[in-house]
């Protein structure tokens, strides 16, 4: 029970790294500091055991060091329930693995070639429970095409090595189209090429809104397109500038 549990879950947490839209190939301008409060249910079923999960929220901070560089503190909690036939047979609420890193503009669109940014994570183990407990790391090239005023073609294609060693590759690609100078849809294909899972298939859709320069709203809610795999969730973003 214990073994196909810990499976389950780290199944899920490779899932869920990078699940609820495309990582932006802009970096926050210098001395402003991006908050994104997300929140997330999913929920996700193999066999006889189903894991529900919950981050209440999760907080991404972003900050521009310099001019086409950011810091980035990812800080998750997590509520987790595991079912086995409808019955519930584990449940946890915690601080999940926190993630520190950054992320630099390489270059801006050019015609044809995409904006371009580089962002690496360090994956940092709250707790040393697990045998072989390591440090982690996130690996992104994050590159967006601006098709015309309204329609731009966003993606990343990275590189995941989670703290119990296991390895994961992963692309994103999203869709994004301006209604109007507030409102924006969008479409998004993701998956992961596992070394030790097979590959995972999802698709999601979703919309935002704009309040003003500093404040947004995205929801959005997904589904597995090869497996039995559902969430729901949003992202509201607060950006301000410190120096003001």
């Amino acid at each position: 029970m214990k073994l196909r549990f810990i499976n389950l879950l780290l199944l899920f947490v490779s899932l869920t790294i990078y699940s609820q839209t495309v990582e932006s190939s802009a970096v926050v301008d210098k001395f402003n500091l991006q908050i994104e409060l997300e929140s997330l249910y999913t929920k996700q079923k193999e066999g006889l055991e189903t894991m529900k999960s919950w981050s209440i929220p999760s907080v991404l901070f972003r900050y521009g060091l310099f001019n086409g560089v950011e810091f980035q503190l990812n800080t998750p909690i997590i509520k987790e329930k595991l079912y086995e036939n409808d019955h519930l047979i584990h449940s946890l609420h915690k601080f999940d693995d926190m993630q520190l890193g950054f992320s630099i503009n390489l270059w801006k669109q050019q015609n044809i070639l995409p904006e371009a940014s580089f962002m690496l994570r360090a994956i940092l183990p709250i707790s040393l429970k697990l045998q072989n407990e390591h440090i982690g790391k996130v690996i992104s090239l994050n590159l967006s095409n601006s098709l015309n005023e309204k329609l731009s073609f966003n993606y990343n294609i990275g590189y995941v090595n989670e703290t119990n060693n296991n390895s994961t590759y992963f692309y994103i690609a999203n869709f994004n189209y301006n209604l109007n100078s507030k409102f924006h849809v969008f479409i998004e294909e993701f998956a992961d090429f596992s070394n030790t899972q097979k590959t995972f298939h999802n698709i999601s859709t979703g919309l935002g809104y704009i309040f003003n320069d500093r404040f947004s709203l995205d929801l959005s809610t997904a589904k597995g397109m090869n497996h039995n795999m559902f969430y729901v969730g949003g992202i509201f973003v607060y950006n301000f500038n410190l120096k003001h």
